[in-house]
C-alpha cells in the first residue's frame, strides 16, 4: 500500500480484494480489522477526493497533500439539495464557525454523519441546519472513515483516531507524493499526474526524461532501470489501482480486450477503471466476474489468448482462502 500510493476504495469490496492480490495469507477479517479494530489502516478522501486506504501513519502525507491542492471556498452560494430544496448561502464567517464547530464536536469517537450534524447545529445553531443534514461533504473532506454501523458510515478526526498522529508541511508532502507516484507508475508525464492526484509540478523532484515509443515522459533520478514483467496471473478487482495510475491505458490494454471493456456494461460507461481485468505477465489477457454466494465464491473468466491455467487457478485458491469461501473457477 505504501508503494502504490493508496488502494481504492470507493467500493470496500474493492478495496479488500486489491489487498488480496498483493498481499500472501491474508483474510478479508484482517482488512477489517486493520481498519477499525486496530487503526492500522485509514480509510478516508485524498486521491482525487476520493475514499482510498492508507497506512495509518501516513495518513498525515495524504490528507496535507490534498489539503495543499484543494481551493476551499472562503463562503458558499444558495444551493438546491436534490429534493429540490434551496438552502440559504453561507458567509465565510458561517463557514469558518461550521469548520471549526466540527473540529470541536469530536471527542476521540466516531460519530454517524447524523449525529456530527446535530453536535455542530449545537454549536452554532439552526440557521443552516438543512443544509448540514442534507450537503455533508463540504466540511468533511479533511476526516476520515471510522466503522461502519450497519450500512452507514461513521466520521471520525484524523489527530484523534490515529495513535502518534503527526503533522506534515505541506510542501514536504507534495513532494513525496510525487516521488511516489514516479517510483510506482512511471515513466509518466505531469498530465498523468494531474489525472491521478493534481496539478503538481514535476520540478519538486529530481527527474529523468526519457522516450517511451517515441513519446517523453519522466522517471525519478536515476530510476531508469526497469525489471521484466513477472510471469504471474492476477485476478485485478474493478477500480485496481494498477489500471487507476497507468497511462496510456492502451499499452496495458490489446485491442481484443479493448472490445471486450467496450461490449461490458460498465465499461461502456466508465472504461478500463470499471471492469475486472484478468491480467497475466503485467498485460490485460481478458475480463472476469464474481459472484459471491453463502459458501463460495464463483469466479467466471473470459480470456483472450492462452496462459497457464495452473497459475489462475492458483489466484482463484488466493480468492478463496481470503473470503472464507469455496471457489468455484469457470473458463469461458
Amino acid at each position: 500500500m505504501h508503494d502504490v500510493g493508496g488502494i481504492h476504495a470507493q467500493v470496500q469490496a474493492s478495496a479488500e480484494l486489491q489487498l488480496a492480490a498483493r498481499v500472501d495469507g491474508i483474510t478479508r477479517q484482517d482488512v477489517r480489522d486493520a481498519l477499525w479494530r486496530d487503526r492500522t489502516l485509514v480509510k478516508a478522501w485524498t486521491l482525487r477526493g476520493t475514499l482510498h486506504l492508507h497506512p495509518a501513519d501516513e495518513a498525515a502525507l495524504w490528507l496535507t497533500a490534498r489539503r495543499a491542492l484543494s481551493s476551499k471556498p472562503t463562503a458558499l452560494e444558495a444551493w438546491p439539495d436534490p429534493k429540490g430544496v434551496v438552502h440559504a448561502p453561507v458567509s465565510a464567517d458561517e463557514l469558518a464557525e461550521i469548520r471549526a464547530a466540527v473540529w470541536d464536536a469530536f471527542d476521540g469517537r466516531a460519530l454517524l454523519r447524523e449525529e456530527l450534524a446535530t453536535e455542530v447545529v449545537r454549536r452554532v445553531g439552526k440557521k443552516h441546519e438543512g443544509r448540514l443534514r442534507s450537503g455533508f461533504a463540504f466540511f468533511t473532506d479533511q476526516l476520515v472513515q471510522g466503522p461502519p454501523q450497519g450500512s452507514k458510515i461513521t466520521l471520525a478526526r484524523p489527530d484523534q483516531w490515529v495513535d502518534g498522529w503527526q503533522s506534515v508541511q505541506e510542501e514536504a508532502a507534495l513532494r513525496e507524493v510525487v516521488r511516489r507516484y514516479l517510483w510506482a507508475y512511471g515513466p509518466a508525464r505531469p498530465a498523468d499526474f494531474r489525472t491521478w492526484f493534481g496539478d503538481v509540478s514535476f520540478d519538486v523532484v529530481e527527474v529523468e526524461e526519457i522516450y517511451v515509443e517515441g513519446r517523453p515522459a519522466y522517471v525519478l533520478a536515476g530510476d531508469g532501470e526497469f525489471p521484466d514483467a513477472q510471469q504471474a496471473v492476477r485476478l485485478l478487482p474493478e477500480y485496481d489501482v494498477y489500471i487507476m495510475g497507468f497511462r496510456e491505458r492502451e499499452h496495458l490494454v490489446p485491442a481484443r480486450v479493448r472490445a471486450q471493456v467496450a461490449a461490458h456494461g460498465r465499461g461502456r460507461y466508465e472504461g478500463p477503471a470499471g471492469v475486472r481485468f484478468l491480467l497475466a505477465n503485467g498485460v490485460t489477457a481478458g475480463l472476469w466476474e464474481r459472484k459471491k454466494l453463502p459458501k463460495r465464491i464463483e469466479i467466471t473468466v473470459a480470456p483472450v489468448r492462452r496462459f497457464r491455467r495452473t497459475e489462475l487457478e492458483r489466484e482463484v485458491e488466493r480468492y478463496g482462502a481470503f473470503l472464507g469461501l469455496e471457489p468455484v473457477l469457470r473458463v469461458e
